[in-house]
């Protein structure tokens, strides 16, 4: 048990690391009618807007990160990884329910602007939330300390 425990908890913070880099959040909008849609990404590090880059990123690749150190050392005690796998729980809750409110918003608020707005959540939630499910999973079967 000790073996797959310790894989789950590998995987599950190198998932948690991967999922930083892929985008968090998508939005095509376009601007003015004459345009066509532009992608608006957002990663855990940086914004992009078509083809430029936000200077001044999100860093939500940071707690996401730090989760995912703590969801390490956990390989070595059970309740580190319970904190580590609490940790990434508590970064992917408030990273989905930001995310939720801000498409939310792009989707009422630019209606005017561009009726065929498309807004919605990148591949990194979903690879969070399932790096979340696979830290608990390697909690309960951690050997106790």
């Amino acid at each position: 048990m000790k073996i797959l425990s310790a894989a789950l908890l590998a995987l599950a913070a190198a998932a948690a690391v991967a999922a930083t880099f892929l985008p968090l959040s998508e939005l095509l909008i376009r601007l003015t009618p004459d345009q066509p849609q532009t992608a608006y990404v957002t990663t855990g590090w940086a914004t992009h807007f078509g083809g430029t880059k936000d200077e001044h990123g999100p860093l939500f690749g940071i707690p996401a990160v730090a989760a995912a150190a703590v969801v390490l050392v956990g390989i070595r005690w059970r309740k580190v990884a319970f904190a580590g796998a609490a940790a990434l729980a508590g970064v992917t809750g408030m990273l989905f329910v930001y995310l939720l409110n801000a498409i939310s918003f792009h989707k009422q608020g630019n209606i005017t602007i561009d009726p065929g707005l498309e807004a919605g959540f990148g591949n990194g939630v979903w690879v969070l939330i399932a790096a979340t499910i696979l830290a608990f999973g390697a909690v309960v079967v951690h050997p106790d300390d």
